[in-house]
């Protein structure tokens, strides 16, 4: 949004920009390339499955972002999957998840990143659930446990141990039942973002999987 003081001096008005930053995910099983209102957000490379493109400046309110895929070199098409049109708070850390091919697949959630901890041997974890068909789900990474997160929700930012290798399970909700499991290594002081995506009968890119986004270090 712009807005404008006009002086009884006549000089010129003075223009402000509300803006906020915006980290793209992408937890589909193709590379794709976002842009806002016409123009491509994340320069020469494409954003790949499973990658993140890290915090852009945008401006806030409702702005139009478009999903489209690579240049395909046979035809000289860019194709667009879609467009999404969230509504930003000004001033706020925002990640925006883009999980299939239609708009219904995006959501964007707010990043309440708790910046500045140096806590001793911790670091700062979520969880977010960007698969569209696992149904509600737990997580435990490192024997912090995030339950019952629905498609398109994720948890608050919370306190986890370091560790070269720390464990991880990703389980239907409210059960024992373990889809995924492995490790990661946590440092101190980071701050990520551990995410849901693919799904239950998919395969290779397509399959259940979890991805993992650094929101800060």
């Amino acid at each position: 949004f712009y807005f404008a003081a006009c002086k009884k001096n006549n000089d010129a008005p003075t223009i402000s920009t509300s803006i906020d930053s915006l980290n793209f995910i992408n937890a589909y099983s193709i590379p794709f390339n976002i842009y806002l209102n016409g123009t491509r957000l994340n320069g020469n490379s494409n954003l790949t499955a499973g990658g993140s493109s890290g915090y852009y400046t945008v401006p806030s309110g409702i702005q139009t972002y478009q999903v489209k895929k690579v240049f395909d070199p046979s035809t000289s098409i860019v194709q667009t999957l879609f467009s999404y049109s969230p509504n930003l708070t000004p001033h706020h850390y925002y990640s925006l998840f883009v999980s299939g091919a239609t708009d219904s697949s995006a959501f964007v959630i707010q990043d309440n990143l708790p910046l500045g901890d140096t806590t001793s041997g911790k670091c700062q974890v979520r969880f977010v659930n960007a698969s569209p068909d696992a149904g509600s789900l737990d997580f435990s990474i490192g024997g912090v446990k995030y339950s019952n997160q629905p498609f398109k929700a994720g948890s608050d930012f919370g306190h986890v141990d370091t560790a070269a290798l720390s464990p991880i399970i990703l389980f239907k909700a409210g059960t024992t039942d373990t889809l995924i499991s492995g490790h990661y290594p946590l440092l101190q002081g980071y701050i990520y973002t551990f995410y849901a995506k693919g799904s239950l009968t998919g395969t290779g890119n397509s399959a259940l999987g979890i991805g993992v986004t650094v929101n800060a270090q």
